[in-house]
């Protein structure tokens, strides 16, 4: 999302604070930017010469700096982002960092286990179909229910979160840095 120290720089695209723009969106005004207000070094092709609003968006006071350094600082600066798209649903953008599912592990009545699988909908995956996919590989009871901050979670008889997360990773190919199954 576009913070307010570069809002002065994308107004001029019709961009205004908070909007949302795609990596390659930003980086393609960058360079643009750039090369319109002829400021890419003649002698040494991997620098650009900083002007005044350049200077403001990187936080730097140098007169050059790399291009990727550029576009990167651009990158870090601006705030982050994700969109969740689910089937029949409008996409819902959320301003933060990905959050990572969670698997927790409660005791019920009895010494019963049940694992609660929560933030999974941030991936696109639907809490009626993951629930089907796992009571078949636990082969145990598995209901979608509500939750309190996502939409919904996924409760699971017993301590699934090693076969949870391997189905996760394994089949809906989500990284396993975003599955927090300890």
């Amino acid at each position: 999302a576009v913070v307010s120290t570069q809002s002065g720089h994308y107004s001029r695209d019709g961009h205004k604070k908070g909007d949302i723009l795609s990596r390659k969106t930003l980086r393609d005004n960058v360079i643009t930017y750039i090369k319109s207000h002829d400021l890419a070094d003649p002698d040494n092709k991997k620098l650009v010469r900083l002007d005044p609003l350049l200077s403001t968006i990187i936080k730097t006071r140098d007169l050059t700096a790399q291009w990727n350094q550029v576009i990167q600082k651009v990158e870090s600066n601006c705030g982050k982002c994700y969109v969740i798209s689910l089937p029949d649903k409008f996409p819902i953008t959320v301003k933060g960092d990905l959050p990572p599912i969670q698997f927790k592990v409660e005791k019920r009545t009895g010494n019963k286990k049940v694992t609660i699988i929560s933030n999974f909908e941030v991936f696109g995956i639907e809490a009626k179909e993951l629930a089907q996919k796992l009571q078949h590989v636990m082969s145990s009871s598995a209901a979608v229910v509500p939750g309190l901050r996502t939409e919904s979670n996924v409760l699971v008889q017993g301590d699934a979160r090693r076969l949870a997360s391997k189905l996760l990773i394994d089949e809906y190919k989500i990284p396993k840095t975003f599955v927090d199954s300890s």
